[in-house]
C-alpha cells in the first residue's frame, strides 16, 4: 500500500508542473499573476527563449516525476532511481527558482516540500523503492 501512495505522490507532483508548462505555452492560465516571464532569464534571453526554457523544465519534471513513479511501482529499472530522482527534483526546484510565481503559492511551496523531501530521502538517507516490503 506505501509503495502506490508513494507513487501516487511522485506521479501527482509530475502532472503539477504540467500547470506550468500549460500556462509558459499560453495554452491555460493557473496564475494570472504570471505572464511567462522569469525574473533571471527575460530580460537578458527575451520571452521566446524564456517560455521555451519554461516549456523544456516543466516537460522534463512531468516525465521525470511519471518515471519515478512507474520505478516504484515496478515498472522500469530500480537502477534509474537515483539518478533520476536527483535529477527530476533539481531540474523542478530550478524552474521553481526561474518561474518563482508559474504556480499559486501553495502549490510552490507543496513542490519545493516534494522535491526537497525527495532528495533528503534519497542522498540522506540512501532510500530506494526496494527498501519498501513487498
Amino acid at each position: 500500500m506505501l509503495r502506490i501512495v508513494i507513487a501516487a505522490v511522485l506521479l501527482g507532483h509530475g502532472i503539477g508542473h504540467s500547470m506550468g508548462l500549460l500556462q509558459a505555452l499560453k495554452i491555460a492560465t493557473v496564475n494570472p499573476t504570471w505572464a511567462g516571464d522569469s525574473w533571471v532569464l527575460t530580460g537578458v534571453a527575451g520571452p521566446s527563449v524564456t517560455q521555451a526554457v519554461g516549456a523544456v523544465l516543466w516537460t522534463a519534471a512531468i516525465f521525470g516525476f511519471a518515471a519515478l513513479a512507474a520505478i516504484v511501482v515496478g515498472w522500469l529499472p530500480p537502477s534509474w532511481w537515483q539518478p533520476l530522482a536527483i535529477g527530476s527534483a533539481i531540474v523542478s526546484m530550478i524552474g521553481l527558482l526561474l518561474f518563482p510565481v508559474a504556480f499559486p503559492t501553495f502549490s510552490s511551496i507543496g513542490a519545493l516540500a516534494v522535491n526537497l523531501a525527495l532528495l533528503v530521502a534519497v542522498l540522506g538517507y540512501h532510500w530506494a523503492p526496494s527498501d519498501l516490503a513487498a
